[in-house]
């Protein structure tokens, strides 16, 4: 519920509490809850009480952390929940670079292996504060490191921005996910070769698509493609589902699907891995297809699609498992189809559980409203329920 729609709320922060549903008290625990998740340490409950009850009048939240929690809380951008722009809070505390040699390259090559994994099979809450320390970690070594060791040390600090860009985008923060999007561009650059520019490229298009910028998308994805002919099919394939997204946000269904078949014929040639787009999937192409087909109301041809994509998911991708099942309940519910969207709805919600994203969320909250005017009927109202309760924190 945007905040102008809430005639109860002083403030969107508070707006955002009403429409979960939540007391103060229930805020105060989701926010202890998603601290102890990050790692990090927050007020007392009765401190927190006072500090809410502050913030929802109209008291400015200065603290980042405290900012990130009720974003990740709530499921909200910055913006969303009032808070005053800022640039990232990318300085931390001064330290002493470590020694840089080829150990410490290798040891930065395998803990972002495993950054990788964990991130499909948990989603981004456990690992954005981690990795957006060691992107920074990286920007401190590379002035010292010379020779062999620089030119993988700038990938790497390539990868682990463009990295901590797609954990904020996850999250639902596309202000930050562009932020160190950006930081990656620059190493891009600065190594010069195009499989890197490209690739940055489309990350920086799919964070404009969640901004709802399909002229900027489109630009984006048109420098990404340039001398294509030198990329691999994947990486086009990328580019190209994005040029179908920004389309049918425009409402063009024939240039749409253009490009959507354009993506499906490269996602299924042959490639080699690259370190970059193992993601990108036959699956993969096809939920975003049907995401496509949805937001043009062709509820019945996402249908097909999504159910598709289903057929194959690699299990390792567990966390866009529960983004599909989200997206597939509610095309459902666009169709009417009440008793699919519920049973599909649940599936996605014991996957979202167990491995929670915040586009995977606020698709299920999309679903929630969707099925709205059937809320009486049991099983939508259990299915809400279940909604509601991955937002509350456990008693």
């Amino acid at each position: 519920m945007a905040y102008e729609q809430s005639t109860r709320a002083s403030t969107p922060l508070q707006a955002a509490r009403l429409e979960l549903g939540w007391k103060a008290e229930q805020t105060i625990r989701a926010l202890r809850d998603a601290a102890t998740a990050a790692g990090a340490t927050v007020a007392s409950a009765r401190s927190l009480k006072t500090m809410l009850s502050r913030w929802e009048n109209g008291q400015e939240v200065r603290d980042p952390l405290y900012q990130r929690l009720l974003c990740r809380i709530y499921c909200q951008t910055p913006e969303e929940l009032g808070f005053p722009a800022r640039g990232a809070d990318l300085s931390g505390r001064s330290h002493v670079a470590p020694p840089v040699g080829p150990e410490m390259v290798q040891y930065f090559q395998n803990v972002f292996l495993e950054h990788l994994r964990a991130d499909n099979l948990m989603g981004p809450s456990h690992l954005v504060d981690v990795v957006k320390a060691q992107a920074n970690l990286l920007d401190q070594m590379l002035p010292s490191a010379r020779g062999q060791v620089h030119e993988e040390l700038v990938l790497l600090a390539l990868r682990y921005n463009e990295f901590a860009g797609w954990l904020y985008q996850d999250a639902c923060n596309a202000e930050l996910a562009m932020t160190f999007t950006d930081r990656s561009m620059d190493y891009a650059l600065e190594i010069g070769r195009q499989r890197e520019t490209s690739y940055v490229l489309m990350r920086k298009a799919d964070i404009a698509a969640d901004l709802d910028r399909p002229d900027r998308v489109l630009g984006l994805a048109d420098a990404a493609l340039r001398g294509s002919a030198k990329l691999a099919p994947r990486s086009r394939a990328l580019v190209l589902r994005l040029q179908g997204r920004a389309h049918a946000r425009l409402g063009d269904a024939s240039e749409c699907a253009r490009a959507l078949d354009a993506a499906r014929e490269e996602v299924e040639r042959m490639h080699e891995p690259d370190g970059l787009t193992e993601y990108c999937t036959p699956g993969y192409i096809g939920m975003e297809a049907a995401n496509c087909w949805s937001r043009l109301g062709q509820f019945d041809k996402a249908v097909g699609a999504y159910e598709r994509s289903l057929e194959s998911w690699p299990a390792e991708l567990r966390r866009d498992h529960g983004l599909c099942l989200a997206r597939l309940s509610y095309a459902h519910a666009g169709r009417e189809d009440v008793r699919s969207a519920c049973a599909w709805g649940r599936q996605a919600v014991d996957i979202v559980r167990t491995a929670p994203s915040g586009r995977a969320l606020s698709e299920l909250q999309r679903l929630r409203i969707q099925l709205a005017p059937w809320r009486r009927d049991a099983e939508v109202s259990d299915l809400s329920d279940r909604i509601r309760s991955l937002f509350r924190p456990a008693a």
